[in-house]
C-alpha cells in the first residue's frame, strides 16, 4: 500500500495522472487517448519502423495504475497496451508515437464481446510483439497465458491501486473495497468472467464486475512489464507447464488439436 501511495503522491494525482496520460474528460482527452484529433495524431508520411522496436525498463506498478485506470475508458485489451505502450511513447518515443493507443480497442469482452481471449491477453500480447521476435514473443506471452490461467485474480496489489479513491477514473460510484479472487483455469474471458461470477455471487452488470476486469488489467500489465524487464537483462526463463492431467490428454489429443488449455474445464475426463 504504500508503493502505490508513493508513486501515486510523486506523479499521479487524481488529475494530473489523468491529464499525463490521456485519461481526463472532454474533447481533448478523447483526441489524445483515441488518435483521432490533433493532440493524438499520428506521423503522416515516412517510413514506419519495422519490429521488433526498442525497448526500455518501465515500472510494473506504474503499469499497474495506467491499466486499471484505462479499462474504464476502452476495456480490457485497450487497458493492457495503452499501459504498456504509454509508457514506451514517454521514455523511448520514436517510432511509439506512430502506434495508435486504440488499435487494441476492438479487443474488449474477449473481441467486440464473444467472450474469447481475453483481452488483457490480448492487449499485452501486441504490446510484446511490438519488442520481441517471433519466437520470444511465444515464449513471452505463452508463460503469461499460462500464468493467467492459474492465477488468482484479482492480486492484493490491485486492490491497493483501487483503494486510494477517486484518483482513476470519473464515475458515479467507486468500487474500493477488496474483491473475492477465481481462477480461470482458462485464457478464455467467457470462462474467466464466469469463474469470478460463481465464485463472488455479483452479476456480470455489477459494478464490482467492471472493478473486478479493471483490477486484473491492472495485473496482468504489471506481469508482462515483469517478464519484459527479465527478458531484457538475459533472464527470462519460462515458468509454466500444463498440468499432469492436461499432459496425459495431450498424449493422445496432440494430432486433433491445438492448445494447452486445461481440457477437463471443457470436457469430461475419461
Amino acid at each position: 500500500m504504500a508503493e502505490v501511495e508513493e508513486i501515486l503522491e510523486k506523479d499521479v494525482s487524481r488529475r494530473s495522472f489523468l491529464k499525463t496520460t490521456g485519461i481526463g474528460l472532454g474533447v481533448a482527452a478523447g483526441a489524445l487517448m483515441f488518435g483521432t484529433g490533433i493532440a493524438g495524431a499520428q506521423t503522416q508520411g515516412g517510413t514506419v519502423a519495422e519490429t521488433p522496436l526498442p525497448y526500455a525498463d518501465l515500472d510494473p506498478e506504474e503499469a499497474r495504475i495506467r491499466a486499471h485506470a484505462a479499462y474504464f475508458r476502452a476495456g480490457c485489451a485497450y487497458a493492457t497496451f495503452y499501459a504498456i505502450l504509454s509508457m514506451l511513447r514517454d521514455k523511448v518515443g520514436g517510432p511509439y508515437n506512430q502506434i495508435p493507443l486504440r488499435m487494441l480497442g476492438y479487443g474488449r469482452g474477449g473481441a467486440a464481446s464473444w467472450g474469447t481471449l481475453c483481452g488483457t491477453l490480448n492487449g499485452a500480447g501486441a504490446a510484446i510483439n511490438l519488442v520481441a521476435s517471433d519466437a520470444d514473443t511465444n515464449k513471452l506471452l505463452g508463460d503469461l497465458i499460462g500464468w493467467y490461467t492459474i492465477t488468482p485474480f484479482p492480486s492484493q496489489e490491485s486492490d491497493n491501486v483501487a483503494a486510494v479513491k477517486g484518483y482513476t477514473y470519473d464515475a458515479k460510484e467507486y468500487v474500493t473495497a477488496a474483491l473475492p479472487t477465481s481462477v480461470s483455469n482458462s485464457p478464455l474471458c467467457h470462462a474467466s468472467v464466469t469463474s469470478w461470477i460463481n465464485k463472488s455471487g455479483f452479476a456480470a452488470s455489477a459494478p464490482e464486475r467492471a472493478e473486478r476486469c479493471a483490477r486484473l488489467c491492472g495485473d496482468v500489465a504489471a506481469k508482462a512489464v515483469m517478464m519484459l524487464n527479465e527478458w531484457k537483462a538475459g533472464a527470462f526463463v519460462a515458468t509454466f507447464k500444463v498440468s499432469d492431467e492436461t499432459a496425459g490428454c495431450l498424449s493422445c489429443h496432440s494430432s486433433d488439436q491445438i492448445g494447452k488449455m486445461a481440457c477437463t474445464s471443457c470436457h469430461e475426463p475419461h
